[in-house]
């Protein structure tokens, strides 16, 4: 199953940047896995007339065909064992691929939001859109080290 990450703006945060780096090659082993930037939009774009941003209207050209779980402070909440389920099942599923969908500090336009196919929020605490992004990356590799029981998560 290939499962990719993208995020709205530039990593500014050294700390950030090595644990992105290094969840991502730990993932590689479980899965095809892929994580991009997506280089955001002017403040002035579409998201501000209710219509898709530029970055989201790429978001979605890089997600086609893939399984659209989006973060927002309004979706479902999982424990990591369920959310290991969720994996599970779009792994035996039809659907060879999951993109996950990480905005930046203004969040997703209503637009974007409705065409995920899940709206998926991380916790209820307000979290900074860097920091969500690793806690989003270790949920995962979590994930798949519980379906092969892995030692990690425990």
């Amino acid at each position: 199953m290939e499962v990719r990450v993208f995020w709205i703006g530039k990593t500014r945060l050294p700390g950030v940047a090595a644990l992105t780096e290094e969840y991502s090659r730990r993932l590689s082993r479980f899965c095809e896995f892929r994580a991009e930037e997506i280089r955001p939009g002017s403040r002035k774009s579409g998201a501000a007339k209710g219509t898709l941003g530029a970055e989201e209207s790429a978001m979605l050209t890089r997600a086609a065909g893939s399984h659209l779980v989006v973060l927002d402070p309004s979706g479902r909440q999982w424990n990591s064992q369920e959310f290991a389920q969720f994996i599970k099942g779009l792994h035996e599923g039809a659907k060879h691929a999951v993109s996950f969908c990480v905005g930046g500090a203004e969040g997703f336009s209503p637009g974007f939001r409705q065409e995920a196919d899940v709206l998926f929020s991380l916790s209820p605490l307000t979290l900074p859109h860097e920091l969500a992004r690793v806690v989003l990356l270790e949920q995962i590799y979590r994930a798949w080290t519980l379906l092969a029981h892995h030692p990690y998560p425990r």
